[in-house]
């Protein structure tokens, strides 16, 4: 009986030696491809006629508020944006799934772009960035946002397009 004790009491202090210092866990870090200094062809044919090919300067802090990067549209124009986070919602408005997306606040609309279009109707406030595929090609998609909302989703208020890029 004392041996069956001495075992138990072993196991409890064992147990909470475990419980009561730090633990430590490994994780993958994220990373996602807008994070890459790139290009990215257009996919969509709306990226192809409002955008054109897109270059990210990168961002290697994701969803870290504050952070920067800028992107470049066909057209030359540059814009500055600032991450407000990340979330993992429904960003993409074809597929219900669930997928991180980055969220940025654009420092300034762009204007005209290509075809003499532009990202909104009004002034696009926000591009929220995430991967997605269509038919077994990898795509970096960009959905812009017009008001003064953060977007929460792909459902959130001021929704005014949606664009798709090649991920090579």
């Amino acid at each position: 009986m004392m041996v069956l004790q001495n075992r138990y009491q072993l196991a409890v202090a064992i147990v909470a030696s475990l419980l009561s210092g730090p633990v430590f866990a490994q994780s993958a870090i994220e990373h996602h491809v807008w994070q890459d200094e790139r290009e990215f062809e257009p996919f969509s044919r709306t990226a192809e006629a409002i955008t054109g090919a897109i270059r990210l300067s990168g961002n290697n802090q994701f969803a870290t508020p504050g952070s920067k990067m800028t992107i470049t549209f066909g057209n030359g124009k540059k814009v500055q944006l600032t991450s407000v986070g990340a979330s993992q919602r429904q960003w993409d408005d074809v597929d219900d799934k669930m997928m991180t997306a980055e969220v940025f606040k654009v420092a300034q609309d762009p204007g005209t772009l290509l075809n003499g279009n532009t990202l909104c109707g009004k002034a696009a406030t926000f591009l929220v960035f995430h991967e997605t595929s269509s038919f077994g090609d990898s795509l970096l998609g960009v959905a812009a946002f017009e008001g003064s909302e953060e977007p929460k989703d792909i459902n959130s208020p001021g929704l005014c397009g949606t664009f798709n890029y090649v991920i090579d």
